[in-house]
């Protein structure tokens, strides 16, 4: 008795004493960055020079809406004297290279892409379509780098001249979908996991009831799969203007083509024409320098980085009727969703700011999402149909994902814009629950009890009734019936129209303007012009709608919401080796986070979030 009671007390204090560092631990990061501030902010803005290149250093992916970086991580990174720029957002990106083109300060472009992770395709178009609009003035652009993956090459290509490391290589190998299937070891630790679904091809659960793929999932993600590359090997041959199989050659091609530069990466790349010119890195420098000069005091050519040009370059004034817009970029959840989520609350509001401003003559919500929660994607539908009802037009522009619960949000709009590679569809529902009855039996732990009905003590350590499981059905398939009639309404199509593009296929945008899931194929551009053109506005200007956040609220939030930071630590603690495999592990559990629907219920396309 007395060593339980220590226990308890022991026990007690170990959990103040946690708590208590962790209150002097936000206090000391509290001050820490308020210290940080205040020293930057004396720091004088770099001025742009007379003449230089605007350099675009890519680094993680490519955002579709900015993040505010946490408190911690940039306390992290000052202490560590990483200057790494943050990721930047599209938007960034595209304004910069649209204002540099008539900028005679500017006289070239260089991309720097090393540090990028790889991105979407349709994120990678939009970034080469301004990229092309740069090239309009005339002026060169240059890529540099010691080798090049995939997405990196992509960009690339879009170069007047590609500089390759004479010790680099260009790595491009396809494209693919691979996925952890849980059957055996489920069956190994006696977990017991109950799946409801509707649609044949809605995949998501397979890993959770097979070991591997099923032919229907095979054959739906390779159709999608293999457009996707199609495209990619279509814009390099045309950039490049090289042969197809130069970029996608056979096996015995490569094996021959490797061994005649004697398994030279860097000369196998000049020699297939992915590469203009081998370099080392002071003669890559040195190339841009003789367009615009060398700068004595950083020992390279003159340079601008995208936020400094961006800072030191306003853009115009434009009085026009204005078009808002709004990201919805993420999963799509309920209650306190994170970082990079679609929260339904947060989002409803900015919906109905933009119903009540009467600068806002039509909407474009901008889409970038897998879905998620059912119920937390019907009700964003509801304040999308509020919005409608003011007689503001409103426009979807799909980015690289807009499938289920992300085409249910989709599905209203008065017009609907996707790219070429967005994916989209994925019209299918699934209810998800994992048990441990069988797991605790062979731990000797046994649940029992009483209740008053049938439908109570079904749940993780019980299992779930046969009534129960029938009753859970029942509603996945009601919520089903309602995801294909309301795409039927909204698309002005008939439930049989909609069946053969539903059962959880997932479409490219191309395939899905031909099914009539989309109505026109293009970019956020033109879906703001496409919405200007609804509201009968001849001249607009565009409005990010945004609620107003104070910065003791924004301060107070990443102070005590940083949850990546242990994730990321975690993953970075592996041997290099290992990292690839904690990457798809902590994807893996992220997808799972995200089953938070009130019913059990979702509307979700994992394998679309890769690309």
């Amino acid at each position: 008795m007395w060593s339980a009671i220590k226990w308890v007390f022991r026990t007690l204090g170990r959990v103040l004493n946690a708590i208590r560092m962790l209150i002097i631990n936000l206090l000391f990061l509290a001050i820490l960055v308020a210290v940080v501030l205040v020293f930057s902010s004396k720091d004088e803005a770099p001025t742009l020079p007379a003449r230089a290149a605007l350099t675009l250093t890519l680094t993680g992916p490519i955002l579709e809406q900015d993040t505010i970086a946490s408190p911690r991580r940039l306390a992290e990174k000052w202490l560590s004297g990483d200057n790494t720029p943050p990721p930047m957002t599209l938007s960034q990106i595209k304004e910069a290279l649209d204002r540099a083109r008539n900028d005679e300060r500017i006289g070239a472009l260089v991309l720097r892409l090393q540090n990028m992770s790889e991105s979407s395709l349709t994120k990678l178009d939009e970034v080469g379509e301004a990229i092309e609009g740069f090239k309009t003035s005339g002026k060169p652009v240059y890529a540099l780098g010691d080798y090049y993956t995939q997405g990196q090459y992509y960009l690339a290509a879009h170069a007047d001249e590609v500089l390759l490391n004479p010790a680099g290589a260009v790595t491009i190998q396809g494209l693919g979908v691979y996925r952890l299937h849980y059957k055996s070891a489920f069956e190994r630790f006696n977990i017991t996991p109950h799946v409801f679904r509707v649609g044949t091809y809605k995949s998501f659960v397979e890993p959770y009831l097979r070991d591997d793929m099923s032919e229907e999932s095979r054959e739906d993600t390779l159709r999608w799969l293999g457009q996707l590359w199609q495209h990619y090997q279509d814009n390099i041959v045309t950039l490049r203007d090289i042969p197809a199989d130069h970029i996608n050659p056979s096996k015995e091609q490569l094996l021959s083509r490797f061994g005649a530069v004697n398994g030279d990466p860097a000369r196998y790349a000049l020699e297939q024409g992915l590469v203009d010119r081998l370099a080392s890195r002071n003669e890559m420098l040195q190339t841009v320098a003789e367009q615009v000069g060398w700068d004595s005091q950083t020992n390279r050519y003159m340079s601008v980085e995208i936020p400094t040009y961006l800072s030191h370059s306003a853009p115009r004034k434009n009085a026009a009727p204005a078009v808002g817009l709004i990201t919805a970029s993420g999963a799509i959840m309920g209650g306190d969703a994170g970082p990079n989520t679609i929260n339904d609350e947060y989002l409803s509001q900015l919906i109905d700011e933009a119903r009540l401003d009467a600068d806002i003559h039509a909407l474009v919500l901008r889409i970038d999402s897998p879905g998620g929660s059912a119920f937390a994607a019907e009700q964003i539908r509801s304040s999308l149909l509020r919005f409608k009802e003011s007689g503001k037009p409103l426009v979807v522009s799909m980015g690289s994902i807009a499938a289920s619960g992300g085409y249910w949000i989709a599905a209203d709009a008065d017009r609907i814009y996707a790219a070429p590679t967005t994916l989209t569809g994925s019209i299918g529902v699934f209810g998800l629950f994992l048990t441990f009855e069988e797991a605790f039996e062979k731990l000797g732990l046994h649940t029992d009890g009483v209740g008053t009905t049938d439908f109570v003590g079904a749940g993780l350590t019980t299992g779930l009734p046969e009534h129960t499981k029938q009753l859970i059905q029942m509603g996945v398939e009601h919520t089903y019936d309602q995801f294909v009639d309301l795409v039927a309404k909204g698309r002005s199509m008939n439930p049989e129209q909609v069946e053969r593009a539903a059962q959880g296929h997932v479409w490219t945008g191309q395939d899905a303007k031909e099914l009539g899931l989309v109505d026109e194929l293009g970019y956020l551009n033109d879906a703001l012009a496409g919405a200007a053109g609804l509201a009968e506005l001849p001249e607009f200007s565009v409005k990010p709608v945004k609620l107003p956040t104070s910065a003791k609220d924004i301060l107070l939030e990443q102070l005590l919401l940083d949850s990546g930071v242990l994730s990321d630590w975690a993953t970075a603690a592996l041997p290099a080796v290992l990292r690839p495999a904690g990457e798809q592990l902590k994807s893996e559990l992220s997808a799972l986070s995200h089953f938070d629907d009130v019913r059990g219920q979702y509307v979700l396309c994992v394998e679309c979030q890769e690309f």
